[in-house]
């Protein structure tokens, strides 16, 4: 059996690797010279700066990829735990790093002790979100009407009440302004505001205090590279600089693609990792989507996305951190500027990185690399990148200075810039959002689009934008979850038994 996966981003590789690794012959076509998707990579001047995710969690999501295939991922892509996480910087000086739960009581007593003493019930309430989250609805499909409707889901919605938003979640515990900050922002990796976001997110911070922020050697893109070799050491199929035009349909069901150089793959299963309005409005007919018409997927409530600079730099300050969080003073009215009235604020909220500080090899001798990750509203939006990215860039670097940055500007020695248009141009991203479908309520669990299409048999979708929705072990999840529909649906479907294994995958993977 013959699988076609479009785009080598984390879940075409992840869903490539599952499925190969199964028996399937399976071909991932790529439009870019580069696989990873959005975990891209620029080369130049001697740095290599990571274009995407920088922070890896929850590895064991990927350590779980490498052991159903017998191989253990330290082989492929060492990582190591950072202490702290992170830290984070307010608009008046004060500083909290992000360690493990245990330490946080102490730091969090510098800025209130009652928020201190209320910290470990939230972190015991954040536990169990993070459970209930995991068990019944991330690590579960949601294809069908039964998978919502069923008592194991019913009580998982039940535990998951009352419906608030994040941010009026951290509220029932903690007082301190900044601390609520620092303990909701994480919604932005999901492209949502954290007064949007349902509180059924609000275990973020706990995976990052519990389980840890961790970093890989040669930086994120080692990850990508690491699942690619998996991938082609299975017998799987990568071809780089192969854009699809269409995916071809007969009777209600995908057979295959056409590419844009004229060839056609026929195919007995097509998995789509492009962005889900994009699949839907750019690659297939209207006519055999009658579900996912254009207004449905117009309708769909995209993430933000994001501004971001990629900068040489000659030093780094003695007290900077690998990962840096700088949070406004304005700190709601800047999610309204970015959420609702979809314009750049005066004072950004900024994300800073400075993986050098961990892997001096990502840079030149005496060099580092800052990577700056900026949230701002997507293209359907009031701004003219053309005109505001200049004076943008200067209110993101004045924020960093503040920071404690002093001379930022002179050790500048090589500098890129990416902004919602680059989204849209190398990676056909809906909006240009670079978070994909928001996670709203209603854009959630079976809510949000299901990994396989209800309109054509035989199409799967994985990533981001589906469920069960974004950040990487995240999207890795949803791998998993779209290769086990496809073997289900093939056993079934065809009264099959397993694809045979090849001679390579039964040494490879253990198979009998």
């Amino acid at each position: 059996m013959r699988a076609v996966v479009i785009g080598a981003g984390l879940g075409g590789l992840g869903t490539g690797i599952h499925l190969t690794r199964q028996g399937w012959d399976v071909t991932i076509l790529e439009q870019n010279e580069v696989a990873g998707g959005r975990m891209n990579l620029i080369e130049q001047d001697g740095f290599r700066i990571d274009t995407g995710p920088t922070l890896l969690m929850m590895p064991e999501v990927l350590e779980g990829i490498f052991a159903s295939c017998n191989r253990q991922m330290k082989d492929y892509i060492p990582v190591r735990r950072l202490s702290p996480s992170y830290e984070v910087r307010f608009h008046d000086g004060t500083r909290l790093p992000m360690n493990r739960a245990a330490e946080m009581p102490a730091e969090i007593a510098r800025f209130n002790k009652e928020d201190a003493r209320r910290f470990p019930a939230m972190i015991k309430d954040m536990a169990a979100k993070c459970h209930n989250a995991r068990t019944n609805f991330i690590e579960r499909p949601f294809n069908k009407l039964g998978d919502l409707i069923n008592p194991t889901t019913l009580g998982g919605f039940a535990r998951a009440m009352p419906i608030e938003s994040t941010w009026n979640y951290i509220s029932r515990y903690i007082q301190d302004p900044r601390l609520k900050q620092a303990l909701t922002f994480q919604t932005l990796y999901l492209g949502t505001s954290p007064f949007e976001c349902p509180s059924i997110y609000g275990f973020l911070p706990y995976v990052e205090m519990e389980w840890g922020v961790w970093f890989p050697e040669g930086g994120m893109h080692a990850i990508a590279r690491g699942l690619i070799r998996l991938f082609e050491e299975l017998g799987g199929t990568l071809e780089c600089g192969a854009g699809v035009k269409q995916i071809q349909v007969e009777g209600k069901k995908a057979t295959g693609v056409l590419l844009k150089d004229g060839r056609r793959i026929h195919a007995d299963v097509v998995i789509s990792n492009a962005d889900v309005q994009t699949t839907y409005t750019q690659l297939i007919d209207a006519a055999h989507r009658p579900k996912n018409t254009d207004q449905r997927m117009w309708q769909r409530d995209s993430g933000c996305s994001g501004y971001l600079l990629y900068l040489g730099v000659k030093r780094v300050p003695e007290n900077w951190q690998h990962h840096t969080v700088i949070l406004p003073e304005d700190y709601e009215g800047v999610m309204r500027d970015i959420f609702d009235k979809r314009t750049l604020p005066r004072e950004p909220a900024l994300y800073a990185c400075v993986p050098t500080l961990s892997d001096p090899s990502l840079a030149p001798a005496g060099h580092h690399v800052l990577y700056m990750l900026v949230p701002c509203p997507h293209l359907d939006s009031h701004v003219d990148w053309e005109a505001a990215a200049p004076e943008f860039r200067r209110r993101c670097i004045e924020s960093v200075k503040k920071a404690g940055w002093d001379g930022l500007e002179d050790d500048i020695v090589m500098e890129r810039q990416w902004t919602p248009q680059d989204f849209l141009k190398s990676y056909n991203l809906f909006r240009g959002s670079a978070f994909g479908l928001s996670c709203t309520f209603f854009q959630s669990a079976y809510f949000r689009p299901h990994n396989k299409s209800e309109d054509i048999r035989n199409l799967y979708l994985v990533g981001a934008s589906t469920h069960p929705g974004g950040g990487v072990p995240i999207v890795l999840t949803s791998s998993k979850l779209v290769a086990d529909a496809v073997q289900q649906d093939w056993v079934r479907q065809r009264g099959a038994k397993r694809p045979a294994v090849s001679p390579l995958q039964r040494e490879v993977v253990g198979a009998e």
